[in-house]
C-alpha cells in the first residue's frame, strides 16, 4: 500500500474541489456512497480509488434523508 492510498477530509476536499464544509455536510446527511469512506471513531479516512472512480462514473449524491 502506498500513502496516497487514503485521504482525509482536507485532502478529499481540495482534490474535489469543494469546501471542506460541503464533505462535511455530505457526510453529515448521508449523501454520499458508503464505498467511499471508513469511519474510525470520529475520523473519516476517504478511499482514493473509490473516489476518483465516484467522480468520474458521474458524482452523484444521494437524496438528503
Amino acid at each position: 500500500m502506498t500513502e496516497n492510498e487514503f485521504l482525509n477530509v482536507k485532502e478529499t476536499a481540495e482534490m474535489l474541489k469543494i469546501q471542506d464544509s460541503t464533505l462535511y455536510s455530505y457526510l453529515h446527511y448521508k449523501q454520499l456512497p458508503e464505498n467511499l469512506y471508513r469511519k474510525i471513531g470520529r475520523k473519516v479516512i476517504f478511499i482514493k480509488q473509490a473516489v476518483l472512480d465516484w467522480f468520474y462514473s458521474g458524482a452523484e449524491l444521494k437524496k438528503r434523508g
